[in-house]
C-alpha cells in the first residue's frame, strides 16, 4: 500500500484522504515510518471492517466522523467521534458502521512492523478472546 503521505507530503487535511466506495469500505494508509502504520478507515453505512486480527502488533482507533459498533474480544464498543478504541496483539476485532446515512472515518495506528492481517471467523471469537 503507497502512503498518502510522506517525504513530499508531510502535512495535509484528512479530507483530502477520505474516499468512500459503495460496495467495500476503504483503508488507506496516510504514513509509514519503520515502526508504525498510519492508516484511515472510511466505512460508507452498512459496510464494515471485517473479523480480524493482527498477532503481534497492537492498535489504537480515533474515531473522527459516524457511528457505530466497534468489537474487540467479546466485548463491543458503541462508537462516535472523539472515541479511543485499545485493540491489543492478538484480540479478534471489527468496525462497523451502523448509522443508515452517514459516513464514518477512523484512524489507527498499528505498531510493531510487520503488521499481519489474520481473517477470524465469528465462531473463532471466543477462543482467541480468551487465549
Amino acid at each position: 500500500m503507497i502512503p498518502f503521505g510522506g517525504e513530499n507530503r508531510k502535512h495535509f487535511n484528512l479530507k483530502d484522504a477520505e474516499e468512500f466506495r459503495e460496495r467495500f469500505f476503504m483503508r488507506k494508509r496516510l504514513f509509514e515510518t519503520s515502526d508504525m502504520h498510519f492508516n484511515v478507515y472510511c466505512i460508507a453505512p452498512g459496510q464494515n471492517n471485517p473479523l480480524h486480527r493482527h498477532p503481534s502488533s497492537d492498535e489504537i482507533l480515533y474515531f473522527t466522523e459516524g457511528e457505530g459498533d466497534c468489537v474487540v474480544g467479546l466485548e463491543t464498543f458503541p462508537v462516535k467521534p472523539g472515541d479511543l478504541v485499545l485493540v491489543p496483539k492478538n484480540v479478534p476485532h471489527s468496525i462497523r458502521n451502523t448509522h443508515p446515512t452517514t459516513n464514518m472515518v477512523c484512524i489507527l495506528a498499528q505498531t510493531p512492523l510487520p503488521c499481519e492481517h489474520v481473517a477470524v471467523k465469528p465462531e473463532e471469537l471466543e477462543r482467541y478472546a480468551r487465549g
